[in-house]
């Protein structure tokens, strides 16, 4: 059954707006016009563009023997509807990520160097499979860039309470 939502909602509405139904939420996406200033989220296709490149991110990672330990614990569902909010937000799109810093959610996953720059050529693949022009993929992938050292392994110094943490330091003898 359609439901026909009330009328005042469109008005003012741009002639080609589309709706797209992600994870509950009704998204408008309102296509800009000769002359208005568009977003990265805009220029990336909208919420349906970054949907299809976290999964297909995700399917590649979860396919590569050396990726998919990392993602061993984890909600796949939650991650990648995490993982569009958080691309959506710093998009400048209509969403909010609430999720957690990202320090935090990547403490003691072991992520190296390697690991982030293997996620990126997935996420470039991914983002090639969608169409996404290269230009956008560099101002999205350049918003991105500042997390790495939030996600990254500090040091492969063992923690000084021996439990997992990421940031831990070495323990500094006397000199």
């Amino acid at each position: 059954m359609m439901s026909v939502l009330p009328r005042p909602l469109f008005k003012g509405l741009k002639r080609g707006a589309s709706f797209v139904l992600a994870s509950g939420l009704l998204l408008i996406q309102i296509p800009a016009f000769a002359g208005e200033r568009t977003t990265l989220y805009d220029d990336f296709g909208g919420y349906a563009v970054l949907s299809a490149v976290i999964s297909d991110m995700l399917a590649r990672s979860l396919a590569d023997p050396e990726m998919a330990p990392i993602f061993a614990n984890s909600d796949m569902d939650r991650l990648q509807s995490m993982l569009v909010l958080h691309m959506c937000h710093l998009a400048d799109g209509p969403c909010v990520y609430d999720g957690q810093h990202m320090r935090r959610a990547h403490d003691g996953l072991g992520i190296e160097t390697r690991h982030f720059n293997r996620l990126v050529e997935y996420m470039q693949d991914a983002m090639d499979e969608q169409g996404v022009a290269f230009r956008t993929q560099n101002r999205l992938l350049a918003r991105l860039a500042p997390f790495h050292n939030d996600v990254t392994e500090r040091s492969a110094v063992p923690p000084r309470n021996g439990k997992p943490n990421s940031h831990s330091r070495a323990p500094v003898g006397n000199r």
